[in-house]
């Protein structure tokens, strides 16, 4: 028939069609899928950046708690050095106990030397004693006066030598009497002397023993010390390499993200703020810190806005919660967009652990929004113009 287009052609036009078709989802798909490998590195990523974070804690909990240990150790060595000082004290008293122990010593040794000679002599002059009386009374001590005046034929004469038998045996007497004096006095001296030279003994164990305890107790205050700076030390240089590793994978974080502005219809403005903080991560007036998305909003709702926001929750205003802050002041938490409004993204996602907050600074008839940000650009001030909440995970309005 006239007109009738051959099955032929139909076919090939309708495999053309298709074909055409098909590169045309194609080349969509690619194109609504660029972001999402985009948002896969960025995920990967903000996981390395979680669990390097979370080993920042971990070591800078251990770091902290060394620190404290040091400080309670502070107080345990201080303790030590006192006894150290008391003990060394006692050391010095001993030494001086010691030397007069072997000052009174060497006195007994010469009075003890003085003694034996007295003693000596006094011997030798009582055996004369003793050989004048043997040989007075021919060799028997035990004859009377009484015998020799009967067998004496001169009675003058047996008086005289009766006379000097007593004179002999006083003297004898008085010998013995002084002979055991002495040997008492060398006995005491003696006896004194070896318990001075016991006592010279027990202190001298008694040092020695204080040395071992002052030695014992200065190597175990410098093993505390030593012991908990250096792991202090070792967990703190763990933190520092750490952080710098941190800092790299942020800064192919922030890549990423350029990445995702040149590849979609969203754009990076320029422009300031007026944001007043210059330090990184320090408590600003409203319970955030500076630098971080979280303080910029803040200082954006309390200063630009006169909308008194802060953070309810110490140790959880992290930008994902921040739907729990805003309901804990009396603010509406939507997911209809409103210039001034706070915009916070759950975590993950293309933002981070953290979640991200930014001021909605208009609202575009396309659905997009504008947004002025903090950190979306490492630790700086950012405006991104037709920006897709979607496209960075859950999110909802805070106004």
């Amino acid at each position: 028939m006239e007109g009738t287009i051959p099955r032929c052609t139909r076919t090939i036009r309708s495999f053309w069609r298709k074909a055409f078709l098909g590169a045309v989802f194609f080349v969509a798909l690619v194109g609504l899928t660029t972001p999402t490998v985009y948002g896969a590195s960025i995920s990967d990523l903000e996981k390395q950046k979680a669990a390097k974070q979370a080993e920042i804690t971990k070591n800078q909990a251990m770091a902290d708690q060394k620190a404290a240990e040091a400080k309670d150790l502070t107080k345990q060595i201080d303790t030590l050095s006192g006894d150290i000082a008391n003990t060394q004290s006692k050391i010095n008293e001993t030494s001086g106990q010691i030397s007069q122990v072997n000052g009174e010593i060497a006195t007994l040794d010469g009075q003890i030397e003085i003694t034996k000679k007295q003693l000596d002599e006094e011997n030798k002059k009582l055996d004369g004693t003793l050989v004048e009386l043997y040989r007075t009374t021919n060799g028997s001590s035990y004859r009377s006066t009484l015998f020799m005046l009967l067998s004496s034929r001169d009675l003058a004469s047996t008086m005289e030598s009766g006379t000097h038998l007593t004179a002999l045996q006083q003297q004898i007497d008085n010998k013995i009497a002084e002979v055991e004096g002495i040997k008492a006095e060398f006995e005491r001296q003696s006896t004194a002397q070896k318990a001075k030279k016991d006592e010279l003994s027990q202190l001298q164990s008694q040092q020695e023993a204080q040395k071992r305890s002052a030695t014992a107790q200065k190597g175990y205050k410098d093993s505390l010390l030593g012991m908990t700076e250096d792991q202090k030390a070792s967990y703190l240089a763990s933190v520092d390499k750490l952080k710098s590793e941190i800092t790299h994978i942020s800064a192919q974080i922030y890549a990423e993200r350029q990445k995702l502005l040149s590849g979609g219809s969203e754009k990076l403005m320029g422009g300031g703020s007026g944001y007043p903080y210059s330090a990184i991560d320090v408590p600003d007036a409203w319970g955030f810190l500076t630098r971080e998305c979280t303080s910029y909003a803040a200082w954006y709702w309390n200063v630009v806005l006169g909308k008194r926001f802060i953070n309810t929750r110490p140790g959880q205003g992290s930008a994902w919660n921040w739907p729990a802050l805003a309901g804990d002041q009396g603010y509406s938490v939507s997911s209809t967009p409103r210039t001034g409004a706070i915009i916070s993204w759950s975590a993950g996602g293309l933002t981070s652990q953290w979640g991200h907050v930014a001021i909605v600074e208009q609202v575009n008839s396309n659905g997009t929004i504008d947004v002025s940000e903090f950190n979306w650009i490492q630790y700086s001030y950012s405006y991104r113009a037709n920006v897709n909440p979607g496209s960075y995970g859950s999110y909802s309005y805070i106004y």
